[in-house]
């Protein structure tokens, strides 16, 4: 069994998915596996991975009847799969040779790691755009991408740990992916796409997990799904507006704890009023999330209760993990623990 899972979504993504494995393939570490997991697409992005399947056997294409999202996708791939570590990858992405193995390298500094994310780059310009250096958490329950649109060369950026890993390419621990389950589902399926990681990187810090950023770890990634932006959103299929109201309202149900549900929603609560009423009188469509809410509540409420029992009993440990028997072996690794106790 491989030591890594690269776990890749698609749906109709033909127009990226070649130069995706072109990157994940020429990859230095090599003790990786890669599951494509095609959701229903429409176009011949299943052609297209099955050809290089054919030609390498660390690819696997697994064609699902129908579209199950972002979500449910990789749930398919974690829930069959038994690797030490899983780096989700965007097909959208293209990785430097060198991300998995510098990746690696940093998540197996501290067993306090869960999460490993590195530098995301809108282009291969000599002073690109960041897209991502992780996620930060804002007070009210919403998370936002660091650094973004910001030029590389006018930010210094420093290893060390951050609120949240985006979605396009996080590197997780196993234990961490086990540890996070609730009701059986790492990712949970309500969200199908979109915010999906925030919910992660909410739960993952409620746990006691560490996250944390490596800017030696460096991919493309052209971002173009940014929902808030409303001109953006006016292209958006009226799915994905709704995904983006009702999984705001998830977060929301689901993670805070009681000591903080007072203080968040008080930051929160003018936003969903704003985007309750811009969805009365711009966007009526999207207010089916608010019915999906509404049916779904005694199932969000158990997931609270689950969740908040966990965080009760890891506040009772002290939110600490086991640590290593040993001491890091490098200069870099220990200074790595140093940063992060």
């Amino acid at each position: 069994m491989a030591s890594v899972l690269l776990s890749i979504v698609t749906w109709n993504s033909a127009a990226v998915i070649e130069a995706c494995l072109a990157s994940v393939l020429a990859q230095t570490y090599t003790d990786f596996e890669v599951w494509v997991v095609d959701n229903a697409s429409a176009d011949d992005t299943r052609t297209r991975v099955a050809a290089i399947a054919a030609t390498d056997a660390r690819v696997q294409l697994h064609s699902l009847p129908r579209n199950t999202g972002f979500c449910g996708g990789h749930n398919y791939a974690l829930d069959r799969t038994h690797s030490e570590a899983v780096l989700l990858v965007n097909p959208d992405i293209e990785m430097q040779p060198d991300y998995l193995a510098c990746a690696m390298a940093r998540l197996h500094t501290d067993k306090r790691i869960g999460t490993v994310c590195g530098l995301l780059l809108q282009s291969q310009d000599e002073n690109p755009r960041i897209d991502s250096t992780g996620m930060e958490a804002l007070p009210d329950g919403r998370f936002r991408l660091r650094h973004h649109a910001q030029f590389l060369q006018d930010t210094p950026l420093t290893a060390g740990p951050v609120d949240g890993a985006d979605g396009a390419l996080p590197l997780y621990r196993r234990a961490f992916i086990d540890d996070l389950r609730v009701e059986g589902q790492f990712f949970d399926e309500r969200f199908f796409a979109h915010k999906e990681d925030w919910d992660i990187a909410w739960r993952g810090r409620l746990f006691g997990w560490l996250t944390v950023f490596d800017p030696a770890c460096r991919a493309l990634h052209p971002r173009e799904f940014r929902p808030a932006d409303l001109r953006v959103r006016l292209r958006l299929s009226g799915n994905i507006k709704a995904d983006a109201v009702k999984n705001q309202w998830l977060l929301l149900l689901k993670n805070p704890p009681r000591r903080e549900l007072p203080g968040i929603w008080l930051r929160a609560l003018p936003r969903q009023l704003g985007i309750l009423l811009y969805c009365l009188l711009l966007e009526r469509p999207s207010l089916r999330a608010y019915r999906y809410v509404w049916q779904q509540w005694g199932s969000i409420q158990q997931a609270r209760h689950l969740i908040q029992s966990r965080i009760r009993e890891r506040e009772q440990r002290g939110f600490r993990l086991p640590l290593p028997a040993t001491p890091p072996p490098d200069p870099a690794a220990r200074q790595m623990r140093a940063d992060l106790v």
